[in-house]
C-alpha cells in the first residue's frame, strides 16, 4: 500500500502539468486562429525565385508582387541578362546589351559611333562626353605608343648587342639580354640624368603642343594629328572607318603584349625572343634553340 500511494503521488504532479487549464476553444476561434495565419492582401510577399507554384493560393490571390516597386519599375528598365524572372512580361524588351558584354547593358555615351566602340566599360570611366573624350585620346596615345614598343621590344633582344659592338659602346639590357623594363631593374641601367632628362623633355613637349593646338583651334578627331604619309588612311568614308578601327584594335592588343611581354621576363627570367623563338628567329636557330632546351 505505501509503494501504491508513493507512485500515485509522483504520477499525480505530472498528469497535473498536461491538464488544460481555462475554457475549451469553441469552433470559431479555431477557425480565426486559421485565417490569421494566411498572410494579409495588405502585405504583399515576394517571391523572385519562383518558389510559388502557379496553382498556389498566394499567386491565385494576387499576393505575390515583384520585387520593384510599381513607381521604381515604370522608371527604371528592368534588365534581365540570365532570365532569373520567372515572368518574363516583367523584363523590359527594349534594353541594348554590351557586344564586348553580354551581359551588362550598353553604356550610353558608346553608342558605336566611335571606332572601336563595342561598349565596354563596365567601370563607367566615360560616364559624360568629357571624360569620354579624354578617355579615348587617352587609349589611342597608349595604344600607338604600345604598337611601336611591341616591335621595338623583341628588336631590341634580338640587334642591340650587335649595334652596341658596332659603335663600341656598352650594352644597356638587363640581366639575361632582357630589354630594360620596371620589373626587372633595366631602367637603372640607363644613363642618369641625361636619358630621363631628354624623355621627360621630349614628353613634355608634345603634350605642350597639342595643348596650345587645342585652346587655338578645334578638331572634330582630336586624335587625328595628320600623319599618313603613306596614305594609308582610305579614301572613302568606309575605308576610313575600317583603318580607324584596325588601328584601334591592333593598339588594344598591343597593350596586353606589352604587358605579357613584362610579366613573362619578370617571372620566368629570360628574354621574350628565347622563350618563343620561333616568332623572332630564323626557323633553324629556333628550332636548335628549342631542341637544346628540351622543349621539343
Amino acid at each position: 500500500m505505501k509503494i501504491t500511494a508513493i507512485a500515485l503521488s509522483s504520477i499525480l504532479p505530472v498528469t497535473v502539468a498536461f491538464t488544460f487549464k481555462g475554457p475549451v476553444p469553441t469552433q470559431s476561434a479555431m477557425l480565426a486562429a486559421d485565417t490569421a495565419t494566411v498572410p494579409s492582401p495588405e502585405k504583399p510577399i515576394f517571391d523572385p525565385l519562383g518558389l510559388y507554384s502557379a496553382n498556389s493560393p498566394e499567386r491565385l490571390d494576387g499576393l505575390i508582387k515583384p520585387l520593384e516597386s510599381s513607381t521604381l519599375s515604370a522608371t527604371k528598365e528592368i534588365f534581365d541578362p540570365l532570365r532569373l524572372y520567372s515572368d518574363q512580361s516583367e523584363v523590359s524588351g527594349k534594353v541594348e546589351t554590351s557586344a564586348a558584354l553580354p551581359f551588362l547593358p550598353r553604356p550610353a555615351l558608346l553608342d558605336g559611333s566611335l571606332p572601336g566602340d563595342r561598349g565596354f566599360d563596365p567601370f563607367n570611366f566615360a560616364s559624360d562626353a568629357n571624360s569620354l573624350q579624354w578617355q579615348r585620346k587617352a587609349e589611342l596615345k597608349h595604344a600607338r605608343l604600345a604598337m611601336l614598343a611591341a616591335v621595338g621590344w623583341p628588336i631590341a633582344e634580338l640587334m642591340h648587342k650587335n649595334i652596341a659592338d658596332a659603335f663600341d659602346l656598352a650594352p644597356l639590357l638587363a640581366s639575361n639580354d632582357r630589354v630594360p623594363s620596371i620589373l626587372n631593374d633595366g631602367l637603372s641601367h640607363a644613363h642618369f640624368p641625361a636619358f630621363w632628362i631628354a624623355t621627360i623633355a621630349v614628353a613634355a613637349a608634345l603634350e605642350i603642343a597639342e595643348s596650345v593646338a587645342e585652346n587655338v583651334s578645334c578638331k572634330l578627331n582630336p586624335t587625328d594629328y595628320g600623319f599618313d604619309p603613306f596614305n594609308l588612311g582610305g579614301k572613302t568614308d568606309e575605308q576610313k572607318r575600317f583603318m580607324q578601327e584596325a588601328e584601334v584594335f591592333n593598339g588594344r592588343l598591343g597593350m596586353l603584349a606589352i604587358v605579357g611581354f613584362a610579366a613573362q621576363e619578370f617571372v620566368l627570367k629570360s628574354a621574350v625572343v628565347d622563350q618563343i623563338p620561333i616568332f623572332f628567329k630564323p626557323l633553324n636557330v629556333a628550332f636548335e634553340q628549342l631542341m637544346t632546351s628540351g622543349a621539343m
